[in-house]
């Protein structure tokens, strides 16, 4: 074990507030902190309902701009926010950021001081060259609504960071998702039989939902804080994932595959966006080793 992850581990006992606690992938993350000892109580924030059970998890219904999540946050130790990717109008952008903005102000005033927030590498901006590290500026697919609303909810943790130096934020920006309950928008796309009629060569990479879970739950017992690249080892064009998938797809445009896959057509002009993440601070510091590594094995799993 390298001796800057032994450091960070952290066992102490801790209550844990999860948002987002109603979708597939939290309830994978649900169920493993259940079985962490040093988990004492699992506090489930979502508008949704959740149908997840365990003695020592407690589901609130609740919106979190709401001035009653103040009250909630009594007594936790660690916020996972698991920021939803966003809505298709600067309406439901705005939700999103006054939620995460209501959610970290009122968690640092009740004396909350871990922080891990759920982010993705749709908030760089295209690489063409080498692959890039958690330093890369921001620049969200114009158009893509999901981008543009992590991207400002990251802007806005930037100056909030610098406001409150010593809280321990941690933030996981993992490429296109994949998995059994994986939402993104990669995912959906490799469920369908149809593809994008333009060229497809732009490398892009992807990780597996039980991968970015395990990074959580490293981040848990962590004190390490900052900005943490999750992604597999290799890269593939958007063609070769579908034929890796051994299905046979129709070519359609932009816009109609937006409408079937019910998002906005600047995020499907993200997956032909050349960016290759550099995980190496995670594997190194984080003591992230995912299962899921190569291209192939991820696609299997979707």
């Amino acid at each position: 074990m390298l001796l800057s992850h032994a450091l960070a581990n952290d066992r102490s006992p801790m209550n844990v507030l999860v948002t987002g606690s109603a979708s597939g992938f939290a309830q994978i993350l649900l169920a493993r902190m259940a079985a962490d000892p040093v988990v004492e109580l699992i506090l489930g924030v979502d508008q949704r309902e959740n149908l997840f059970t365990h003695e020592r998890y407690v589901q609130i219904e609740l919106d979190l701009r709401s001035p009653q999540l103040a009250r909630v946050l009594q007594d936790v130790q660690t916020v996972i926010h698991l920021a939803p990717a966003g809505g298709d109008d600067a309406a439901a952008r705005g939700e999103i950021l006054e939620a995460a903005q209501n959610l970290y102000t009122s968690a640092q005033a009740a004396g909350v001081r871990q922080f891990i927030h759920l982010s993705s590498a749709l908030v760089y901006g295209a690489q063409t060259g080498k692959a890039v590290g958690e330093s890369h500026p921001y620049g969200a697919a114009p158009g893509c609504a999901a981008a543009e609303a992590l991207q400002a909810v990251e802007t806005w943790l930037d100056d909030f960071e610098a406001a409150y130096p010593a809280l321990r934020l941690l933030r996981l920006r993992p490429h296109w998702m994949l998995g059994p309950h994986a939402d993104s928008v990669l995912a959906r796309l490799l469920r369908q039989r149809l593809t994008l009629r333009q060229a497809q060569d732009s490398q892009l990479q992807c990780v597996h939902e039980e991968d970015v879970m395990e990074a959580i739950l490293l981040a848990l017992h962590s004190k390490l804080r900052g900005a943490f690249n999750l992604a597999c080892k290799d890269a593939a064009a958007l063609g070769e994932l579908h034929r890796q998938t051994r299905r046979l797809r129709l070519p359609v445009a932009t816009q109609r595959l937006a409408r079937r896959l019910e998002t906005a057509p600047g995020c499907i002009d993200a997956l032909v966006r050349p960016l290759v993440l550099n995980s190496k601070r995670a594997r190194s510091e984080l003591g992230w080793k995912p299962r899921y590594d190569r291209v192939h094995d991820l696609v299997r799993q979707c």
